[in-house]
């Protein structure tokens, strides 16, 4: 009897790890399209971040190296806000994003 038991618990328990891997938990078309397009946005996110951060890390050290050249301390300065614009940028798209899959879901 607890051989059935621990089977019936071995069971559940993988049905519960293909729910969370996504085995089961994307059953309606809705669901895959959605998925597969925020997962598509979030890649080009990430991708976005990781190059907004790295112009704001090359113009905070053209803005440090400038040594007294008014000319690369302003391209420094100027890269620094579009680097942080940019940021705020992608983190409004990432939330917009959010909400509007969320609307979508809801339907």
């Amino acid at each position: 009897m607890k051989i059935i038991e621990s089977s019936r618990a071995a069971t559940s328990a993988g049905d519960a790890v293909s729910d969370l891997s996504g085995g089961t938990a994307f059953a309606t078309g809705t669901d895959n399209i959605a998925g597969l397009i925020t997962g598509i946005v979030n890649i080009l996110l990430m991708i976005a971040s990781a190059l907004a951060v790295l112009y704001l890390i090359y113009s905070g050290i053209l803005y440090i190296t400038a040594a007294g050249n008014p000319d690369n301390a302003k391209k420094g300065q100027q890269g620094v806000v579009n680097a942080i614009i940019g940021i705020a940028v992608i983190v409004l798209s990432y939330a917009i994003v959010r909400a509007v899959r969320g609307t979508l879901l809801k339907l």
